[in-house]
């Protein structure tokens, strides 16, 4: 569990970094509980004027932003994102990044496209030399058997990822299946990418290698650390 100081001190560098953009923003906001507790700071301390509109990446985070007062948006009508803020499962030294545990990754992915600005926070115990950490896989149901199969014969361990709340696996917003596959320390975060999503049948992979993105580490002492 991340200490406490560290959470708060990414959070709130989060919040400065969206307050710098003054008003009228459009805010797309990830699927994570390090996301949740940054748009609760932004409430508690900025609120919400300065934000247009949230594009969410689930009925979750949608849900939270809404009963926080903030104007949930869509695609439809808001496709100039100016920040995308959001959490990770692991990162690299190189900024390069593990995420979707939570199910979002195939909007978190495409917002992260869309958006002009992107800031993925998280704590120091989420930092490793290399990432190794399981994979998530968005998969489409009827393939879910042959994936798996697919992904056993290349030496990768592969399971759809259960549920906490509930008995069964974990389905997204897009109504498909969430996998966890275990492929190692990933030396080529691109390649290993590209190779999963050639699989038939998966719709987005967790792999998120960083594009010019913004990396910010909260550390146990209270500083931030941004990874360059």
């Amino acid at each position: 569990m991340p200490g406490r100081a560290a959470l708060e001190s990414v959070v709130q560098a989060a919040v400065q970094r969206v307050t710098s953009f003054g008003r009228g923003v459009i805010l797309g906001l990830g699927t994570s509980q390090t996301s949740a507790a940054f748009i609760e700071r932004l409430a508690t301390t900025v609120g919400t004027q300065a934000i247009e509109a949230v594009i969410p990446t689930s009925i979750q985070a949608e849900s939270r932003a809404t009963s926080l007062g903030f104007r949930a948006g869509s695609l439809y009508n808001y496709l100039d994102i100016d920040i995308y803020v959001d959490s990770f499962d692991q990162c690299d030294i190189r900024g390069d990044l593990i995420k979707g545990m939570g199910g979002a990754l195939a909007r978190e992915k495409l917002l992260m496209s869309l958006a002009k600005n992107v800031l993925l926070i998280g704590t120091e115990e989420k930092l490793s030399d290399r990432l190794k950490a399981p994979v998530p896989l968005e998969v489409i149901p009827f393939a879910a058997p042959a994936a798996s199969s697919i992904l056993r014969s290349r030496g990768w361990k592969a399971c759809p990822k259960v549920s906490e709340g509930k008995a069964g696996p974990v389905i997204t917003d897009n109504g498909n299946l969430l996998m966890l596959v275990e492929v190692g320390e990933v030396e080529e975060p691109e390649e290993m990418e590209r190779e999963l999503k050639m699989i038939p049948g998966v719709v987005e992979v967790g792999i998120f290698p960083n594009k010019g993105y913004r990396v910010l580490i909260g550390l146990e002492d209270g500083r931030v650390r941004e990874i360059k």
